[in-house]
């Protein structure tokens, strides 16, 4: 298991801030493997800050999306590569997180639940990334070349008439 997914439920307050210690020192050591969006997503000062909005805490999906593309040149074979897209709905229900994993080589899905529990990133492996999540209720993880993250926040405001 992980940095982050290897706690336990009667861990003190020191042991919690210790695994994220060594979680982000573990980061930083293979950030010249990964992609600068994976990397920005996984140090985000919101990704573990629960009174942020951005943060995948306690989101809920709403669409998994699973997207195998064929690409073919003159001078090879034809190629499939898959994309995984996700949607959920931030925890504060006023915008979405997307997130879509480039070039996919494996994934397991194990059941969703209704919240995002936790998560981690890291290097599989192949030395790509592997993306682990802990839903209330399942897991998934997700091992692709990239992760791009992006926060779409409701249009709040209203005209005055």
């Amino acid at each position: 298991m992980g940095y982050i997914l290897g706690g336990h439920s009667n861990e003190n307050v020191e042991e919690f801030r210790d695994r994220f210690r060594r979680y982000y020192e573990y980061i930083e050591s293979i950030k010249h493997l990964l992609p600068s969006s994976a990397y920005s997503f996984a140090t985000a000062p919101w990704h573990y800050n629960y009174s942020n909005h951005r943060c995948p805490h306690d989101a809920w999906l709403e669409t998994v999306t699973i997207q195998d593309q064929q690409h073919q040149t003159r001078d090879e074979a034809s190629k499939w590569t898959t994309i995984i897209h996700v949607r959920l709905l931030g925890a504060y229900h006023d915008g979405y997180i997307e997130l879509t994993y480039k070039n996919v080589q494996s994934y397991l899905l194990e059941n969703h639940g209704s919240d995002w529990m936790t998560d981690e990133v890291r290097l599989s492996a192949k030395g790509l990334i592997e993306h682990e999540i802990v839903w209330l209720g399942g897991r998934w993880i997700i091992e692709c070349e990239d992760i791009v993250y992006e926060w779409k926040p409701f249009d709040v405001t209203t005209s005055a008439a």
